[in-house]
């Protein structure tokens, strides 16, 4: 039993303390002021392009005050990251418990909104390190939170952003879709690769396609049953086919695959689909992107892009 749980205490590190906060908001009326803090492996910021990152955090749903970002250097591998602050306001709820519960909610929703429009507009998965919250203790001082991280890596990226960010609205299920195209992008195991990415079309599917309930009649009687509204893949075919203008023979590729990778109709899982994967992923990704971009009103044929050598894999690496 001290064999496992000493070789269970390895495995946990605990994130290095990223100092106080760069900014941090003022006092306010039945507000608690807060920031998190993280780091982004890998990524380098443009000075040029801090303008559009903030209207980024803008645009996450919080009330964010400031946020900032700052190039720093692993002092060991001397690998490029970037330190993002974001510093917020979480509402008053009374109860210190609810309180923190409530800072450290709000702080992952923004981070996870954030990074999944970073993603999108930079065609990779990008993934936040030492996460840590801070707040302001009864005594005037900060008070920090650090939760454990496994570190991890990301290689730098281009970042496309539109030409302007200024008119774009992103709707929920938008940030619904983002959630999953950004574990989609480069995970290590094909299924949860694919899988991710159908689930963010079919998410898109449901946002953008608009078609009418069917109405059925009892054939004995004729009268009117209970309307039925589309099913998911007349939807999936709507989107794919007529709106992104893919080709009828590869949604049924893909909508082949999924249904394997589900267990709809008892199709097995066999090499020929993990083979299908390895092919139908980066196309997969491209739907993915032109989905949102067509929701977002960005020219499917503009950037962003999925980067294609992210999705150059052995499709039996990794499986268990």
């Amino acid at each position: 039993m001290s064999k496992n749980s000493q070789k269970s205490s390895q495995l946990l590190k605990f994130v290095q303390n990223l100092g106080h906060p760069t900014v941090f908001p003022p006092a306010a009326q039945g507000k608690i002021p807060a920031s998190v803090q993280f780091l982004i492996p890998g990524f380098k910021i443009h000075k040029d392009d801090k303008k559009d990152l903030n209207q980024l955090a803008n645009k996450c749903g919080i009330d964010l005050w400031k946020m900032d970002t700052q190039h720093v250097t692993n002092k060991r591998t001397k690998e490029p990251a970037t330190l993002v602050t974001f510093a917020f306001y979480a509402n008053l709820n009374g109860n210190e418990d609810e309180n923190q519960t409530a800072i450290q909610t709000m702080s992952r929703l923004l981070v996870e909104r954030f990074l999944g429009l970073l993603s999108f507009f930079s065609g990779i998965k990008l993934s936040a390190i030492n996460m840590q919250y801070t707040t302001i203790g009864k005594d005037g001082k900060y008070s920090k939170t650090f939760p454990s991280s496994a570190r991890s890596y990301t290689s730098s990226v281009t970042i496309n952003f539109p030409d302007s960010l200024e008119g774009i609205n992103i709707p929920e299920d938008v940030f619904s879709a983002l959630f999953w195209l950004r574990r989609g992008l480069a995970e290590r195991d094909p299924v949860e690769n694919f899988s991710a990415l159908m689930v963010c079309l079919q998410i898109m599917a449901r946002h953008i396609v608009v078609q009418k309930p069917t109405t059925q009649r009892c054939p004995s009687c004729g009268t009117k049953l209970e309307s039925q509204g589309p099913s998911i893949t007349s939807l999936m075919r709507e989107l794919v086919v007529t709106r992104l203008g893919a080709s009828p023979e590869l949604f049924e590729r893909l909508w082949k695959t999924r249904s394997a990778i589900i267990a709809h109709g008892n199709q097995p899982v066999t090499p020929e689909i993990f083979l299908e994967l390895t092919l139908l992923k980066f196309d997969a990704a491209k739907l993915a992107f032109q989905s949102i971009k067509l929701s977002l009103g960005i020219p499917l044929d503009s950037p962003p892009s999925p980067d294609q050598a992210l999705f150059i894999t052995d499709a039996f690496m990794y499986v268990d």
